[in-house]
């Protein structure tokens, strides 16, 4: 072999030896990074509302009349209304002021305060006054006794009674064949009657919502009075005075307007109510 060989071979092997001990030199370190993450903690929070210590309710709503407060689906009729079949109107309107005292811790019963006024008007839809119209005003007050289902939830559910004391007046223009008019007051006339109702509240926040109800009043169960009209002859339209005339009157002993009467009446209302005293509490719920 030829000498030059020899020395290109020695040095690609002096190289190679070279490399090998060069990389022997480095060392190759891989790290693992360990994240540790906290679980997250949930928190149940529930919030509950005290009892109110007084609430007031302002409502108002239509009225719809029941027995001799129908009239013809609310038209005037001059016959009936002076025969004593009925009060000649039936559709009306009404508003009420109610404060309620809770009586006890759970407040499941309340004592009711009541104020408020209605008003039935034979022409409010009807308007068939050829033969006259009329009008009634009633205002009433009592005290009652309610039941409240969920006395300290945002919807409480109540069911309720309470005897009532009423003054209903009123006016009456009767419009004879001859198209003569002769006016008719309805004096004061106090009765003792009672109201049932049911309804719901709905409190939007801690002091304030809203009220819904159905109402059947009677107002003249009790005091019922006819008698004759009391004619003033110093107008120049010809008026008479009466009372409401809700009696039965003896047979063979006729008075006008008078008959065996019932003022009752059914209503719808919807109002604002304040709560008065409330507290929002806080409570953590234990962990599940």
């Amino acid at each position: 072999m030829h000498p030059k060989i020899y020395k290109i071979s020695g040095i690609i092997f002096i190289l190679l030896l070279t490399a090998v001990l060069h990389a022997q030199d480095y060392e190759v370190t891989i790290k693992r990074d360990t994240i540790v993450t906290q679980k997250s903690r949930i928190l149940r929070i529930v919030t509950v509302r005290t009892l109110p210590k007084f609430t007031l309710h302002f409502n108002g709503g239509y009225n719809t009349g029941a027995m001799e407060l129908t009239s013809h689906n609310g038209g005037y009729s001059r016959d009936d209304f002076s025969t004593g079949k009925n009060y000649g109107a039936r559709n009306g309107y009404g508003f009420n002021l109610i404060g309620k005292l809770p009586l006890g811790k759970k407040g499941n019963f309340w004592f009711d305060i009541i104020a408020g006024f209605d008003r039935f008007q034979s022409d409010i839809f009807a308007k068939n006054t050829e033969e006259g119209k009329v009008y009634y005003n009633s205002f009433n007050g009592g005290l009652g006794l309610e039941y409240n289902f969920t006395p300290t939830h945002k919807v409480k559910y109540f069911v309720g009674a309470n005897p009532l004391i009423s003054i209903i007046s009123g006016k009456s223009e009767l419009i004879n064949p001859d198209n003569n008019r002769v006016d008719i007051k309805i004096k004061n006339s106090v009765r003792i009657g009672y109201q049932a109702f049911l309804g719901l509240e709905y409190a939007f926040e801690k002091n304030f919502g809203v009220n819904l109800g159905i109402r059947f009043t009677h107002a003249n169960l009790l005091l019922k009075k006819s008698e004759e009209p009391v004619e003033d002859l110093t107008t120049s339209t010809p008026t008479s005075t009466v009372g409401l005339n809700d009696d039965a009157v003896p047979e063979g002993t006729p008075i006008q307007f008078a008959g065996w009467k019932q003022f009752a009446y059914f209503s719808a209302s919807v109002g604002i109510s304040y709560f008065f005293g409330v507290k929002e509490l806080r409570y953590k719920l234990p962990d599940r």
